[in-house]
């Protein structure tokens, strides 16, 4: 599938296969195309070429274009998007009265609507404007208005970018619940990598309107396949040196490393990828010389940037051993 505005292609060749009930994160810069993808998918925009599909049904493409109000689709956008005059209830209601749910008699909906809002911890506030409501509770009235019709597919655009942290990780876990509640599958666009790592089954790196990278969170962060899919999500350190098969020559430093399983495009490139849990910072001796440029306290590690020739490193440290910024230190790799 393509999808070109004018002379910009937004989207290069994508070609996905999605299990049912799978939670996918879609995970991108800003411009990278993850929600022209998600807009196509609902059927706001139309490809340029190729075809979406739900099981036999052609969506998009082939000649076919199945209106938004007709796709077995739920949908969370990250303004919440309430009108101020109507209840939660009523907001909650409101999707069962499309011609899609015309099957459905009068206590199969009234059962879906309280289902929707039993779920999302929302009896108390049934009868409250959105006025009324905190910013976490407003999206669980957008949470509970797309669940309501149990639709195989919910798109999530950036649902909990206007939400504070601590709200953050809280919601996080509501949408993990839905997801096992209702076997929706799932399709979440986010730039956040801590948000796709924790939640997804899969998450699709996309940059420049392109699948960079396609796996299990653990996969992606243990495993990055490219330079891109490293620093994006995995915050890896690229060391500069030289390949030797598997062994690798710092520069301007008598240290060697090995490993067999760094990925062609380091080794072209001659770098090698390492997560800043990967490195340790000791007292000036033996290792790679640094000096703590930055240093923030995280309650049971440190995150310290550490100057090194031309680089900063990044360096997750506990915190039981603490340098400070200007200490001269000796940087070497875990086993």
């Amino acid at each position: 599938m393509t999808k070109s505005f004018g002379k910009t292609q937004a989207l290069k060749e994508i070609n996905l296969d999605i299990a049912d009930s799978e939670f996918i994160a879609i995970l991108g810069p800003s411009g990278c195309g993850k929600t022209t993808l998600l807009r196509i998918v609902g059927g706001f925009i139309e490809p340029t070429s190729g075809i979406v599909s739900l099981n036999d049904q052609i969506y998009s493409g082939d000649g076919h274009m199945v209106p938004v109000e007709e796709r077995d689709l739920g949908m969370v956008f990250q303004s919440f998007a309430l009108w101020p005059h109507m209840t939660v209830r009523q907001h909650v209601e409101f999707p069962l009265k499309s011609p899609r749910h015309k099957g459905m008699s009068e206590k199969e909906k009234k059962e879906a609507v309280e289902n929707a809002i039993n779920c999302t911890g929302l009896k108390p506030y049934a009868d409250r404007l959105p006025g009324e409501l905190s910013g976490g509770q407003r999206q669980r009235v957008a949470l509970a208005r797309a669940i309501v019709g149990r639709p195989s597919i919910l798109l999530m655009d950036e649902p909990l970018s206007a939400l504070d942290a601590e709200l953050k990780i809280e919601m996080r876990r509501e949408i993990q619940n839905i997801h096992k509640l209702t076997g929706a599958t799932i399709l979440y666009v986010t730039h956040d990598q801590s948000e796709a790592l924790a939640m997804a089954d899969r998450i699709i790196i996309m940059k420049d309107g392109a699948v960079e990278q396609i796996g299990t969170p653990r996969e992606i962060y243990m495993e990055p396949q490219t330079v891109f899919a490293a620093t994006f999500v995995s915050r890896c350190n690229l060391i500069k040196g030289s390949w030797n098969e598997d062994s690798f020559k710092v520069d301007q430093e008598n240290v060697m490393l090995h490993s067999s399983t760094v990925p062609w495009e380091f080794r072209n490139k001659g770098l090698y990828p390492v997560r800043p849990e990967q490195l340790l910072i000791s007292p000036e001796g033996q290792g790679m010389p640094g000096i703590i440029a930055n240093k923030q306290y995280n309650g049971r590690e440190i995150h310290y940037s550490v100057q090194y020739h031309d680089q900063i490193l990044t360096v997750y440290s506990s915190s039981q051993t603490e340098f400070d910024p200007g200490d001269r230190v000796s940087i070497t790799l875990t086993a």
